[in-house]
């Protein structure tokens, strides 16, 4: 069975699954594979940690002017509870970005192993 969703949909979706991802970092104390793939994508980052003690995700981006140079990595920390918020604000929708929305859609369980189908805007 597929779930036919537009932008908004997509978006709506994407903030339950933050939640479990949430939910799962302050219960398991780790970092689920699809929020790490998720915080990279939106944010481009090179890597992301979970400071356990801190309860802060760790994000890593690549700042350098020049492909030539050594990587010049910033370090951006966020309180684990304001995930949402914060992904929220990282939202992209351009044709490419809901693809890969719609793919880590599919991997969840919220859609019941159905296909999430983009809707042209």
């Amino acid at each position: 069975m597929a779930s036919y969703l537009n932008t908004n949909e997509i978006r709506l979706s994407l903030r339950q699954l933050v939640k479990q991802y949430v939910e799962h970092c302050e219960t398991c104390q780790e970092l689920p594979e699809e929020f790490i793939s998720l915080i990279k994508h939106n944010f481009l980052a090179k890597y992301v940690y979970y400071n356990k003690q801190k309860k802060q995700i760790e994000i890593g981006i690549d700042e350098s002017n020049s492909p030539e140079s050594y990587p010049e990595i910033k370090v951006y920390k966020f309180p684990v509870s304001k995930a949402a918020k914060w992904l929220d604000k990282s939202f992209k929708d351009s044709q490419s970005d809901l693809v890969f929305y719609g793919r880590l859609l599919n991997r969840n369980e919220i859609f019941n192993s159905s296909d999430v189908i983009l809707l042209s805007r």
